[in-house]
């Protein structure tokens, strides 16, 4: 009866229009009053919102979206879209594949999708739109591209995981590493493909870079953030955490004495902008770890596993139920809600079947990527239509299914051959 009155307060308070955090604190308190009396109940949840936040590994969100923001507005995004330029700019459809590649290294720089997504497309969807690409095409690679920044590490959802399944941070940003590269492939050889196509149909060029962009100095120094805080992680020079620090520091360093593009103003809306993104995930991590603790007590995960038990499914049949689940799930919840809210009850059934954490975070990761751009409530579709006036959501959605459906096959090729995503981390680190 408790459960019952729990998600229907949670299911209520989410139709109202209240943000996720806050529906999921109330409710959660609603049902813990409801178990153990009203002053247990008081005292039992500060004590545990404040331990689920009391936690050096927590430290570590602010500081890699601080370090995104500064990199971000110290106009990283420009200098890695002329460098993918300048590498790949000349092949069919080269303007794509230069905003996959910038994407997928600008990923590894912010762990941000609607970040990636808004500083790449910024960039790239007003050049391929001039130089004759699909309006709709260029939408659909910016907007699945940016999805990247949730696998490519440093990733926010990986430590969210992390939090929940005490799984090694450092081995789940390594695991998303091989599976970033993979899926990024994928979408630059579908855009060749896509201009090969268009080209020999039409006779005309949509996919030549007109112009010869040199390589600076900005340009390798945004590239080193890359191989510093993986690196450094990789081979235990620091930890996670310790990474987010130095990768503030140098980020800071680079935009301000050397790029010079990192102004005091812009150094405000940085921290300003962090600190909103922060408060609003540390909320979500506070909400959902009392309605979290609430289904504990309850014995929800609990009795999931035991019925799950019962049903005596092989871990293929299991991991097919819940990558549907989540798929579904994406089209109505970020990537940091479902996270913190449905693994706390999935855990003991992982467990029980003996999957793989790491390997499982990397599904999780990539089922979220594809909900990205699933609407109805797919961040980076509206994104992306608010970078042009033209655009509807229709337009982007369009262009985005034929990425989108890479993204299937990729994380069928993840469940399928777990080493894809297991080879790094069984090699060291974390």
């Amino acid at each position: 009866m408790v459960f019952t009155l729990t998600l229907v307060s949670l299911g209520v308070l989410l139709i109202l229009g209240l943000p996720i955090a806050v529906s999921l604190l109330i409710s959660g308190t609603v049902g813990y009053m409801m178990t153990i009396g009203f002053d247990p109940g008081m005292t039992a949840l500060a004590q545990l919102a404040y331990t689920d936040l009391n936690s050096f590994v927590i430290i570590a969100i602010p500081l890699y979206i601080l370090m995104g923001q500064i990199m971000l507005k110290g106009e990283s995004g420009r200098d890695l879209f002329d460098f993918a330029q300048r590498i790949v700019g000349r092949l069919p459809g080269g303007l794509a594949v230069a905003a996959t590649v910038a994407s997928a290294i600008f990923a590894a720089i912010s762990g941000s999708s609607t970040a990636t997504a808004a500083t790449i497309g910024s960039i790239s969807v007003p050049e391929m739109c001039d130089r004759g690409y699909d309006k709709r095409m260029a939408a659909g690679v910016v907007a699945v591209a940016g999805t990247l920044g949730i696998l490519i590490p440093p990733s926010i959802s990986f430590i969210l995981y992390s939090l929940v399944t005490n799984a090694s941070v450092g081995k789940l940003f390594m695991a998303g590493v091989l599976p970033g590269i993979m899926l990024a492939a994928m979408f630059c050889l579908y855009s060749i493909y896509w201009a090969w196509r268009r080209n020999r149909r039409s006779g005309g060029k949509v996919s030549i870079s007109r112009e010869h962009v040199p390589f600076t100095w900005g340009m390798w120094g945004s590239l080193f953030m890359i191989p510093l805080i993986l690196g450094g992680i990789y081979t235990g020079w620091f930890t996670p955490t310790e990474a987010a620090g130095v990768g503030v520091i140098y980020a800071f360093i680079l935009t301000t004495f050397f790029k010079r593009t990192l102004t005091w103003q812009r150094f405000i809306d940085a921290v300003r902008d962090s600190v909103v993104t922060s408060c609003m995930i540390l909320m979500l991590i506070a909400g959902a770890g009392v309605f979290g603790n609430t289904l504990s007590l309850l014995r929800v995960p609990q009795d999931f596993a035991v019925w799950l038990e019962g049903l005596q499914l092989a871990p293929w049949q299991f991991l097919i139920a819940v990558n549907l689940l989540y798929l579904v799930l994406g089209m109505f919840m970020d990537a940091s809600a479902a996270i913190l809210v449905t693994v706390p009850i999935l855990l003991p059934g992982l467990e029980a079947l003996q999957i793989d954490l790491i390997w499982f975070g990397v599904i999780l990761v990539i089922n979220m990527e594809i909900g990205a751009v699933t609407p109805p409530v797919g961040m980076n579709l509206f994104v992306v239509k608010g970078l042009r006036p033209d655009y509807t959501i229709r337009d982007v959605l369009i262009g985005s299914l034929p990425y989108a459906s890479l993204g299937l096959l990729g994380l069928a090729l993840v469940v399928i051959f777990p080493q894809i995503a297991l080879l790094l981390p069984s090699m060291g680190g974390g």
